[in-house]
């Protein structure tokens, strides 16, 4: 006859067991660089007025809008932007380049330009089956800076531009410290009182390789219009 101490003890083992397998059979969180299964539909949205302001793109270029899981993967808001991710339909291959928000677009799905569905699926269905992953732009030269309208020593707002893996971190040093800036839906990092000294800058990618960099001064006044600044420097391959 077993006692009831041993029946506890079995008891106990069964639900650790039972616990190890449910745990085990969990879905790991996907990777950066996992290939993603989804939709695409098509739109000629997103060459001007995106989600995440990269305006001007060419009228030729293949763009995409991303479901809103991935744009802001893990956590950081606009994650995704600006990357070029290579998409797999039933006919083929291509490589697009993230423009804007597919705001109802559900996990792994894309809103492609017409001329980018049309190398890989039949226009005629309006919808297809897909995978893809992010890859490395296919870019040349150093990254380039957008300051937004507005931005001033007491406040600005600044887009990392030409990056070869998408930007999830931006810091930026003073007084002998790295200050993280908030990353925001329309894709700058925003900061307060950074005065009006050259910057100095550290940008960290999805894959977590970081470089380093230096603005030249905000202006002491709010601008009236958006700029671009040359970078330095890029991340490795």
């Amino acid at each position: 006859m077993k006692s009831k101490h041993s029946t506890r003890k079995w008891s106990t083992a069964s639900m650790l067991i039972l616990l190890g397998l449910l745990v085990f059979a969990l879905p790991a969180s996907a990777a950066w660089n996992d290939t993603y299964k989804g939709y695409a539909t098509y739109t000629g949205s997103g060459y001007s007025g995106g989600a995440v302001l990269l305006d001007p793109i060419p009228a030729n270029a293949k763009i995409t809008a991303l479901n809103p899981t991935q744009m802001n993967y893990g956590g950081v808001k606009a994650a995704l932007a600006g990357a070029y991710l290579e998409v797999q339909g039933p006919l083929g291959k291509t490589t697009v380049y993230v423009t804007d928000l597919y705001p109802e677009g559900a996990n792994g799905a894309l809103d492609l330009s017409p001329n980018a569905f049309a190398a890989i699926g039949d226009m005629s269905k309006g919808k297809i089956d897909i995978q893809w992953k992010v890859v490395k732009a296919p870019i040349t030269g150093n990254f380039s800076y957008r300051i937004k309208e507005g931005s001033s020593q007491w406040w600005a707002a600044i887009q990392v531009r030409n990056h070869k893996y998408p930007v999830m971190k931006f810091e930026y040093e003073k007084a002998g410290q790295w200050i993280s800036l908030p990353k925001t839906d329309y894709n700058h990092f925003v900061g307060e009182q950074m005065g009006n000294q050259p910057l100095k800058v550290r940008i960290t990618d999805i894959r977590g390789k970081v470089v380093t960099d230096t603005l030249q001064p905000l202006p002491s006044e709010a601008t009236s219009s958006s700029y671009i600044v040359a970078g330095n420097t890029q991340f490795p391959d």
